[in-house]
């Protein structure tokens, strides 16, 4: 564990699209993510991204967070690269890594503008989430 510690470290940030910052923004913002984060907001974009299947390259790579903010969550996105990879080195270098960071951040640019979508309905947010995100 130390050894991964070590080189995600040395990786820093998790990135968005600049243009989406102000989606993220807007929700932190709202009742519904008041008590959330960047981090938090990323892992949930994640998740829809992930069950729309829908990778989306970011054009203008922007910071979103530390990834140390991911605190033992780091594993999520690590284990998603790793599966989507089809490689171990995820968990053994830097570049691995990284790879498996870059595919989080894509799948989390196209699952952000989901949750935005949901947003223009904020009474019906909670509910289309939950049956979004647990229906095949």
């Amino acid at each position: 564990m130390a050894a991964i510690d070590e080189f995600i470290s040395k990786i820093n940030y998790l990135n968005i699209d600049s243009n989406k910052r102000k989606i993220y923004n807007k929700l932190k913002s709202s009742v519904i993510f008041k008590d959330m984060g960047n981090p938090d907001i990323f892992l949930l974009s994640l998740a829809l991204g992930i069950k729309y299947g829908k990778r989306i390259k970011l054009v203008n790579s922007s910071n979103l967070f530390r990834i140390n903010e991911l605190r033992d969550n780091v594993w999520i996105p690590l284990s998603v690269g790793c599966d989507e990879l089809k490689d171990i080195q995820v968990f053994e270098t830097k570049e691995g890594a990284r790879e498996a960071f870059k595919v989080c951040e894509e799948y989390a640019n196209s699952g952000i503008d989901i949750l935005d979508e949901y947003m223009k309905k904020p009474s019906e947010f909670i509910v289309n989430l939950i049956e979004e995100l647990l229906n095949e």
